[in-house]
């Protein structure tokens, strides 16, 4: 059985990686096969919402250079509708849409635009349409309630939270595992770790900011979290072991004494042994080298580091 996950175009490399990190999270090692802005595997994993740079995941039902001649191994038990994505080359959407349903109706089944029992999904990839059934639709509206103005405590300075949940997912922390952010401010990654059943533990200097980042986690429903006013170098011994450590390092007016930040940050993870993912304003940092750019406006690129 083979799945099919539609990434998100706007940073493929990105979506790609995490979806990779997400696998790993499930204890899948398959390599995903990718076309353009399709990945496919054939493992079944739990928890497809923790994605964040994927629109949808579809269970394959067929592939062909041509409708015409497509003969379906599988047809809905009950009222279903067809949507075409057209991911490279032209086609016409309609068509398409109309010959495959023709293709799957039966007399058991019938098609239903408003409030389909199945959908099915035909990507157009040039000459070949890859078909399948979907198995989860990823929300993206659903983060933008969690944006930062909508939360009890904010500031000016705080992670969007789907790079909040990208971040996360490049941990490759399970469900059950435990997540560190050392400069936790708000808790926009806590959040989305708290989200995902991991155990939220961040640190932060203000005492401000830590009472902040608890009324946050608690407003959406993460009871289960350890936060505590601490200097990021000691937020190790006060937790001990951790499955990951991810950041958004301070930067900016956000960070007072840049050079400081960045030593406790290095002093922090020279000997941990767990995964490190964090996000930061320059495209290299002491020997290490970012993996991704992310352009946020002409004044300003962040850069994802991930390492081990």
């Amino acid at each position: 059985m083979t799945y099919t996950y539609r990434l998100a175009g706007e940073n493929l490399e990105l979506a790609e990686a995490e979806l990779e990190g997400f696998l790993k999270s499930q204890r899948i090692d398959e390599k995903p096969e990718t076309r353009n802005r399709l990945a496919e595997i054939d493992s079944e994993p739990n928890q497809l919402k923790r994605l964040a740079l994927t629109h949808e995941i579809t269970q394959k039902i067929g592939e062909t250079s041509n409708l015409d001649n497509f003969t379906p191994d599988w047809t809905p038990e009950d009222s279903f509708s067809v949507k075409c994505k057209i991911l490279e080359g032209e086609a016409d959407n309609q068509r398409i849409e109309e010959k495959l349903g023709e293709k799957l109706s039966t007399e058991n089944n019938e098609v239903d635009l408003e409030n389909p029992e199945t959908e099915i999904y035909v990507y157009v990839l040039g000459g070949n349409k890859i078909i399948g059934k979907l198995v989860q639709d990823i929300d993206r509206g659903l983060f933008n309630k969690r944006s930062n103005e909508k939360r009890p405590f904010s500031s000016p300075v705080s992670l969007d939270p789907v790079l909040a949940r990208v971040l996360v997912n490049l941990s490759k922390t399970p469900a059950g595992g435990k997540l560190l952010d050392p400069f936790c401010g708000t808790g926009g990654i806590l959040i989305e770790a708290g989200l995902c059943g991991i155990q939220p533990l961040g640190t932060d200097t203000k005492k401000e900011m830590v009472k902040g980042t608890k009324e946050n986690l608690e407003k959406y429903g993460i009871i289960s979290h350890e936060i505590s006013q601490k200097d990021a170098e000691k937020s190790l011994s006060k937790f001990g072991n951790v499955d990951a450590i991810v950041t958004d390092l301070p930067y900016g007016k956000a960070s007072k004494v840049e050079g400081e930040i960045e030593e406790k940050f290095l002093d922090l993870i020279k000997d941990f042994d767990g995964k490190t993912v964090f996000m930061y304003d320059k495209p290299n940092l002491g020997d290490m080298k970012a993996e991704f750019e992310i352009y946020v406006h002409k004044n300003l690129t962040r850069y994802i580091y991930s390492l081990r």
